[in-house]
């Protein structure tokens, strides 16, 4: 099909639309314009030396691609300190030197036959709904879209879901889904970005069970032979740009010139059902409690939870600590508070 340019609003259009139509975001994404000019994060998070002395010292992976998501996809890929890759991004050539001892795959000839610079994607820059960090992307989202991260028990503990992308031209972040049926966005900082989306309901299109996703710049016409009916929406990412998108579309970004972005993934009404069925964080809420057990047999008195926590399966350890949590916020808290009707509806979902 022929590719559809996703929509661009200014900040006050995009608020009238989901006033208007609250479920868009199932339907297509969205661009909201000079959203993000507001945070500090706009001039802070554009300066090397200082995201060096914010964040420098994290140890984190980088890898040519991102990650793969297509069985025959190679790899390259190091592990280092978050203050080394950023010199890299400035100073690629420096790659032997920078990571002469931290291959973990590939190594510095295969990076250079493959085209394609590291990219680091897992910086984790929150672990609780008040850290601080949160002030300088704030406000986090457009006022019309109302987040439930802060009602979901052990949202920030479960996983990482505030993000930031610091990469060089050619970065790739192949076509994929991500955890949770979440929504999510781009918030383009600096540089550029061109991007490719997919609905959920053409999955069948560009995602073969046996090989992985389609690379949408290289379709395989064997692998993927219906791939032409699936409706890609296309943008390109310029300072400034939010880009938005509902649960389970698929994504694919390719950094076209030295970029600094934010992401950011929540959970709607729209989503929040989804979200309860969705694997992942019950893997890490169990993996949560085993580490944190003599914390978690102090506050709950539950069974199947105190069974879970010497054996057994994590992510049903996860599902169970979930819903004994719920119960008790369910009961001392009033019934018509949003935070209570959300964790009814989480509640209801995770026992039905």
């Amino acid at each position: 099909m022929t590719p559809r340019a996703i929509p661009r609003y200014d900040v006050a259009g995009f608020e009238r639309l989901i006033e208007a139509s609250p479920h868009t975001l199932l339907s297509h994404p969205c661009i909201v314009q000079g959203f993000v000019d507001r945070w500090r994060a706009r001039t802070l998070w554009v300066d090397f030396d200082y995201l060096t002395a914010m964040f420098g010292h994290h140890e984190v992976t980088a890898g040519a691609p991102q990650f793969v998501t297509h069985r025959d996809a190679q790899m390259c890929q190091v592990k280092t300190d978050y203050g080394t890759y950023l010199k890299y991004v400035q100073e690629q050539h420096l790659a032997d030197t920078l990571f002469q001892d931290s291959w973990i795959k590939g190594g510095p000839e295969q990076l250079r036959d493959s085209g394609r610079p590291l990219y680091c994607g897992n910086l984790r820059l929150v672990r609780r709904a008040n850290d601080p960090l949160f002030d300088e992307v704030s406000p986090i989202l457009p006022a019309a879209l109302r987040s439930l991260n802060n009602e979901i028990p052990y949202f920030y503990q479960c996983g990482n879901h505030l993000w930031l992308y610091v990469s060089a031209a050619g970065a790739l972040t192949p076509l994929h889904q991500d955890n949770n049926a979440v929504c999510a966005y781009l918030a383009q900082l600096a540089g550029r970005k061109e991007a490719t989306l997919y609905s959920p309901e053409d999955k069948p299109h560009y995602h073969n069970a046996t090989v992985g996703y389609l690379d949408p710049l290289a379709p395989d016409e064997a692998q993927f032979p219906t791939w032409r009916k699936a409706q890609p929406w296309t943008a390109s990412l310029m300072p400034g740009d939010l880009l938005l998108w509902g649960p389970q579309w698929a994504h694919h970004v390719v950094t076209s010139e030295q970029s600094v972005t934010v992401s950011f993934d929540f959970v709607t009404r729209d989503n929040l059902t989804a979200y309860a069925r969705s694997k992942d964080w019950r893997f890490e809420l169990g993996a949560f409690a085993r580490r944190h057990a003599p914390l978690i047999r102090e506050r709950i008195n539950d069974s199947r939870v105190l069974e879970g926590l010497d054996a057994g399966d994590e992510a049903e350890l996860g599902r169970a600590v979930m819903i004994a949590v719920l119960r008790s916020a369910v009961e001392r808290s009033s019934a018509d508070r949003p935070e209570t009707q959300t964790r009814r509806s989480l509640l209801s979902a995770l026992e039905g």
